[in-house]
């Protein structure tokens, strides 16, 4: 059961209290679903953040994608606790990277009460705990872009680990099938 608690009048998830490694299925989306990553421009910045930030924490990347307004992954994260602070590095080093761009006409819609505000404030996970559930939550990700009508084929999606998955190709960003 998910647990809510409410805090200045914002839901906040409690986080399961996982101690040491697991497999992650992260959500996070785009202040009120704007379709900001249109702009390659601004897909790439977050993508070399997400690259940087995991780097950091010494994170493995299963797969992702990108769509025009959300994120999709699968991690494997070394200590789970560790979740919630690598999302909030994340998403505050991109959301200022991205206040800096001319996002075309759109950078005031992330403006709220003088606060520029890019994320949703909060991000939804699933510990996966089989191998069956890591491959639906990956063919899931990976036609994230065809059930959006983005492209026919999902290793045409640029902003994708497709490619990785489902050719002998490499995607942007180095996924581990080691993990």
């Amino acid at each position: 059961l998910i647990q809510i608690e409410y805090h200045q009048n914002m839901p906040v998830r409690k986080r399961l209290q996982i101690k040491g490694n697991a497999t992650t299925f992260i959500t996070t989306t785009v202040t009120d679903w704007i379709p900001v990553f249109k702009n390659q421009e601004a897909a790439f910045l977050v993508l070399n953040q997400l690259e940087e930030t995991i780097h950091h924490y010494q994170i493995k990347l299963i797969g992702y994608v990108l769509m025009p307004s959300h994120l999709h992954m699968v991690l494997f994260l070394p200590k789970y606790e560790l979740l919630s602070e690598f999302m909030m590095s994340f998403k505050a080093l991109s959301s200022r990277k991205l206040k800096k761009l001319n996002l075309g006409g759109l950078s005031h819609k992330f403006y709220q009460n003088g606060k520029f505000r890019f994320w949703k404030p909060r991000f939804d996970d699933l510990v996966i705990v089989s191998e069956k559930q890591l491959r639906i939550k990956l063919e899931y990700i990976h036609n994230n872009p065809v059930k959006a009508g983005l492209v026919t084929k999902a290793t045409d999606w640029t902003f994708s680990s497709a490619v990785d998955w489902l050719e002998k190709g490499e995607s942007y960003l180095k996924v581990n099938k080691d993990f």
